[in-house]
C-alpha cells in the first residue's frame, strides 16, 4: 500500500492508503487533518503542495489546471479532493 506523508506546520503524519485512493477522503478517514469544505474542487480549501512523489498521483483535473494558471502556481500544487494516490507521496497542506 502507498504511504502518504503529510507535513503540517507543527507535526508530520504518515498514513497508508489503498492504491487509487482519493487523497482527501483517505486522510479524513484516518483522522488526519487536511482543511476542506466542499470535496468537489470548487472551494479550493484543500490546496496542497506535493513535495515528493508527484509521479505517483493522477494527472491534474481541469479545475486544478485553471486554478494553478490563474494563481501562477506550479503543477506541484494540487487539490487533495481531486488527487488520487498511486504510490508513495509527501505533501504539505497550504492552509
Amino acid at each position: 500500500m502507498p504511504t502518504v506523508k503529510i507535513n503540517h506546520a507543527d507535526a508530520c503524519d504518515e498514513i497508508e492508503v489503498e492504491e487509487q485512493s482519493n487523497l482527501l477522503l483517505a486522510a479524513i478517514s484516518q483522522n488526519v487533518p487536511i482543511p476542506f469544505r466542499c470535496t468537489t474542487g470548487r472551494c479550493k480549501t484543500c490546496l496542497i503542495e506535493v513535495v515528493d512523489g508527484i509521479q505517483n498521483v493522477n494527472e491534474m483535473t481541469e479545475i486544478e489546471i485553471a486554478y494553478n494558471e490563474e494563481h501562477q502556481l506550479s503543477d506541484d500544487f494540487r487539490l487533495a479532493c481531486q488527487t488520487f494516490v498511486y504510490g508513495d507521496i509527501e505533501i504539505k497542506p497550504t492552509k
